[in-house]
């Protein structure tokens, strides 16, 4: 079984990530989990705090020459900017974990709650998420996910792959999309507001059956909803193209199954029952606005008890380019966790043999076999 904890804050000394119970012998890529945390930053649309920082991980302990050990793996990624950038806040900010943390804490000051709840943690989601991306495409597992509306533009373009920051800002395929999008958050920025969208998860290669009917819990759905709805500025979590197939009949809904084991359509996005049934998973997340407007919001200051505006505090105009990665790497988290409660294993080699077995054991057309 994977566990895994992470902590610290904003602006402390760094992020830290323990995962324990992976197994032993798998070689990380180091470089490849830090064009990830690059990603995250410089995908268009972020703003000042990204400059400020400049992402490396540092796995601590687990590893022997490169390689996992099985003893519990140590994630690090230190802070350059250790300082709040402004003074102490009595005012909460709408859209914030500011002001039901300030109550339910007792706390005088709101950026005690922001150093937690701020968005800056997801960096070690990324760094543990994009490990778990790489030992899964080693098991025939592909994961990735790109923007695929910002605003009021929306892009048509699918893609199959995941994208680079350095070749799609926004990690949009539709190119002439993208300029659009760009263009919206160059307007919001300029006039102090800021804009959500919407980003597509995928994972291609599942074995059937991942997940489970037996509880609402471990159900497959649950638990890749409970991990992407800890991304801040996520509203929304949505399997298939559900926004579409509500206007549906019955019948027309459904993924009918051929005699071949194949499907024509994928509107339950690769999850039925709870489990996964082998078609690509496909998950569509609502991103919200950022809620720091630089021209300021009505709230009120819980010391005085009087009508004020919330003060600036350097953030993002845009973030979905940046939930994509997000996304993509808690999508891996959850699936591999999965995996290895599924097949379990000491060493990565065991883990990955059993993992084939099993997909030759209960390859369609073994149940005519059996008659």
């Amino acid at each position: 079984m994977i566990k895994i904890l992470t902590s610290g804050d904003s602006h402390g000394y760094g992020l830290f990530g323990i995962v324990e119970g992976f197994p032993a012998h798998f070689k990380v890529n180091i470089e490849r989990i830090d064009r990830a945390l690059f990603s995250r930053q410089h995908v268009y649309g972020r703003g000042q705090r990204m400059k400020l920082e400049s992402d490396h991980i540092q796995i601590l302990s687990g590893l022997w020459e490169g390689e996992t050990t099985g003893a519990p793996l140590t994630f690090f990624i230190k802070n350059r900017s250790t300082t709040p950038p402004n003074g102490k806040s009595t005012a909460p900010r709408p859209g914030h974990a500011d002001f039901a943390g300030m109550i339910k804490y007792d706390f005088e000051d709101a950026r005690i709650t922001t150093e937690r709840s701020s968005s800056r943690r997801t960096a070690m989601d990324v760094a543990i998420g994009e490990f778990f991306r790489q030992a899964l495409e080693e098991l025939g597992v592909k994961i990735w996910a790109y923007t695929q509306s910002i605003g009021k533009i929306e892009s048509k373009a699918e893609s199959v792959q995941e994208l680079s920051s350095q070749v799609h800002p926004l990690l949009c395929l539709d190119n002439e999309a993208e300029k659009m999008m760009m263009s919206e958050i160059d307007e919001a920025s300029e006039n102090g507001y800021t804009l959500g969208g919407k980003v597509k998860a995928l994972a291609q290669g599942l074995p059937v059956g991942l997940g489970t009917f037996n509880s609402y819990e471990n159900r497959l759905t649950s638990l890749i909803a409970e991990s992407l709805f800890d991304i801040p500025s996520v509203k929304g979590v949505v399997y298939g193209d559900i926004d579409k197939t509500y206007k549906l009949n019955g019948i027309q809904a459904m993924d009918e199954i051929g005699i071949d084991g194949q499907r024509k359509t994928n509107h339950a996005g690769g999850i039925e029952g709870g489990m996964s049934n082998g078609e690509k998973v496909e998950i569509t997340l609502f991103v919200k606005p950022v809620p720091t407007q630089r021209k300021g919001l009505k709230t009120v200051d819980l010391k005085s008890c009087e009508a004020v505006q919330t003060s600036y505090v350097r953030s993002d105009t845009c973030v979905v380019g940046a939930v994509s990665i997000i996304a993509q790497a808690k999508l891996s988290t959850v699936i591999f966790k999965e995996m290895m409660n599924e097949f379990g294993g000491s060493t990565f080699q065991e883990m990955k043999e059993r993992v084939e077995n099993y997909r030759v054991s209960r390859k369609w057309g073994i149940f005519r076999e059996k008659k």
